[in-house]
């Protein structure tokens, strides 16, 4: 069986619970080498999940293990730069997000790894939850009609997983994570909204301010709201925050044949399905799409959809199997390695998603609406690029 041999920089708390798991349980995935600045957490690292050699330098890593493949797992502010020596050392490129801190940054390393030829993937793994990806079949099938509106919302207090997973504070501090919900959480939100309903980012107004928390905590923002116009004339919304702490994920899609709801990080009395669907389209119960037809249990009369014609027209709730959306994200990249494929999420993809965040900063500045591609490098308040 051939193997993708992966190199892993970053052995803080995302490598920990979702990298390493994921690369030991796909068969065709090999873990030979692990990096960090800090000796002891690289080797404890190697040790506890079997890599052959352990590092604190990436670039000896990238040179030296003959890999086919580096994880990006480090602070932000470091992504361009190790991305750009992994491209150059022709090693494929699986990168966490956000992506870059800067638009700037971002497309340098599109240019990069496609200069070099080699794959450049973005790590927004909740494109692989399946009950996202049971939307966005609906979606491309017309279930709901044209998406017309949209929206996804993440609240997530900080000790959630700063207070009880991080091992380190990077995300806390400007230099390093450049900005926080927008770009931590809210990368999820913007890349997963877009994705669903299928039409690029057009322009921009938003906010991301620092409301709740004490400065001698973080400078960086805990309260976002973005509102966003597509190619497609649909709009949409994205709000973030980092003071909620009930957690609090969901996507919802309103087009204008129905609309779908989804949601992969928590539950609420409001939302206790990690889907649901309701059409307004005319279906037989032999014509209707497979995942509602799975799905869709009577209510009143084991035939009731038989007898109707068209079936009636309700909410369907749908409960997919849960399965680790990181290990569906490695082993989908490691396929796209195998068999030459392009990843679900491209680095264009992360870089459009970087340009959404950036302007957000930059709607602040002008107090109004922002056109993308953006005309300039957008720097967050807190955060000097690094080296250049």
């Amino acid at each position: 069986m051939q193997k993708v041999k992966f190199g892993v920089i970053g052995c803080g708390s995302i490598a920990e619970i979702a990298h390493f798991p994921s690369i030991k349980e796909i068969p065709e995935a090999e873990l030979v080498a692990v990096c960090d600045t800090n000796e002891e957490t690289a080797r404890e690292a190697a040790s506890k999940w079997k890599a052959k050699a352990y590092f604190t330098d990436y670039r000896k890593m990238l040179t030296r293990e003959n890999l086919d493949a580096a994880i990006i797992a480090t602070p932000n502010c470091f992504h361009r730069d190790q991305a750009l020596a992994a491209a150059e050392a022709k090693v494929h490129v699986l990168v966490e997000k956000p992506m870059a801190i800067t638009n700037k940054e971002a497309w340098d390393m599109v240019e990069g790894c496609k200069k070099a030829g080699i794959k450049l993937m973005v790590g927004c793994d909740r494109r692989f939850c399946i009950q996202n990806e049971y939307a966005k079949e609906l979606v491309d099938q017309g279930v709901i009609g044209k998406v017309l509106m949209a929206n996804a919302i993440m609240y997530e207090h900080w000790d959630l997983y700063q207070g009880s997973i991080a091992k380190t504070d990077f995300r806390l501090k400007g230099e390093k994570a450049g900005a926080a919900a927008v770009s931590d959480t809210g990368a999820h939100a913007i890349d997963l909204l877009t994705w669903l309903v299928g039409s690029e980012v057009k322009r921009v107004v938003g906010v991301a301010k620092r409301l709740a928390m004490p400065e001698d905590y973080t400078l960086l923002d805990d309260t976002v709201w973005i509102l966003m116009e597509h190619k497609s004339g649909s709009y949409s919304c994205v709000t973030c925050n980092r003071f909620s702490r009930a957690a609090i994920q969901s996507t919802s899609l309103y087009g204008n044949e129905g609309s779908i709801m989804t949601s992969s990080d928590a539950t609420t009395p409001f939302q206790t399905a990690p889907l649901a669907v309701f059409t307004d389209k005319d279906y037989n119960a032999e014509d209707l799409p497979r995942i509602i037809r799975d799905y869709r249990y009577p209510q009143l009369f084991w035939a009731e959809d038989l007898v109707n014609r068209p079936v009636s027209k309700r909410w369907v709730p749908i409960y997919p199997p849960r399965e680790s959306n990181y290990a569906r994200m490695i082993k989908h990249f490691v396929g796209c390695i195998l068999e030459d494929k392009e990843p679900r999420v491209t680095g264009e993809d992360g870089a459009k998603a970087v340009e959404v965040m950036c302007a957000v900063f930059k709607s602040m500045e002008t107090g109004g609406w922002v056109d993308l591609p953006l005309k300039e490098e957008v720097v967050p308040p807190y955060y000097e690029p690094q080296g250049r």
